[in-house]
């Protein structure tokens, strides 16, 4: 099932052009493939919103879209009964407005509406706001979990800033890496996200997930290496990487360059989340 947004588009918006498939990467050839897709960072025209899908197809009932917005511009949008929606504004600035207040927009924020209610997107003139669009179908099952969600009853928004979520440690990674988790389990069902950074020489350890599927979102000067069984690939920034399901991988960045990447997992059933306690929190 697609469900590729139609936003509603208001005030200084002439055009939206859609750019599908663009600058797609491909990885070394091996008996695997890891599937990647840079953003498409040149901006449009004053006053224009550029829709550009990404990984179309990679995760069942996962959809991932960027859109760069150039001001002065504004887009709607808005979570339904059958879908979440989560917004990570990975450059820029702006305004975001849900039930009557404002939010401010800066690089690395994530947005997630707890309730159906539509979410608006301001942009200034001379500004150029790009985001990730992530679109998560729900399950039957997942809207009989979230039935218990305690932080889904408030019916707000879950809205902040990279830098200002907990901060957790994995064995797989080394002492001087910083990671943190950007959007808890419990706010949707079978979803996660959280954020790595390092400087090289550095590495995540090889590892193994066969209940989750994952993307990687490249931050701001990420220049890292993902491998993947027996395939390398480059990874900047501002791309979106799928990892093989089931496959060993791991992460590494060389001296003098900088890891920083978003993961975001995609649990094949609720019983998989109990990966994430691998996760432990930082008591420093």
């Amino acid at each position: 099932m697609s469900f590729l947004p139609v936003f509603r588009v208001k005030h200084h918006l002439a055009m939206i052009s859609l750019a599908c498939g663009l600058s797609l990467l491909s990885a070394v050839a091996s008996a695997l493939e890891i599937k990647q897709q840079q953003f498409n960072m040149t901006p449009p025209g004053a006053g224009e919103i550029q829709i550009e899908p990404l990984l179309t197809g990679e995760i069942p009932e996962v959809e991932t879209t960027h859109i760069t917005i150039a001001g002065p511009a504004e887009f709607s949008d808005s979570a339904s009964e059958e879908h979440a929606i989560v917004l990570l504004f990975v450059d820029g600035q702006g305004t975001l407005q849900y039930q009557g207040e404002n939010h401010e927009i800066i690089a690395e924020t994530i947005a997630m509406t707890l309730s159906t209610d539509e979410v608006t997107v301001k942009v200034a003139e001379g500004n150029i706001l790009h985001a990730l669009v992530v679109r998560k179908q729900y399950s039957e099952q997942d809207l009989e979990d979230m039935k218990s969600f305690e932080a889904r009853k408030s019916g707000g928004i879950y809205f902040k800033h990279f830098t200002d979520c907990e901060s957790y440690k994995e064995a797989i990674k080394s002492p001087k890496t910083t990671s943190r988790t950007v959007l808890p389990k419990d706010y949707i069902s079978r979803v996660a996200m959280g954020t790595v950074e390092t400087t090289g020489p550095d590495e995540v350890g090889a590892h193994r997930h066969a209940m989750l599927d994952q993307l990687f979102l490249g931050l701001t000067k990420n220049d890292s290496i993902v491998i993947a069984d027996d395939t390398e690939a480059p990874f900047p920034e501002f791309s979106l990487l799928h990892i093989p399901l089931g496959s060993l991988h791991g992460v590494r960045v060389e001296d003098g360059k900088r890891m920083y990447y978003m993961w975001m997992d995609f649990f094949l059933t609720k019983e998989g989340e109990e990966w994430l306690k691998t996760h432990k929190p930082d008591t420093k």
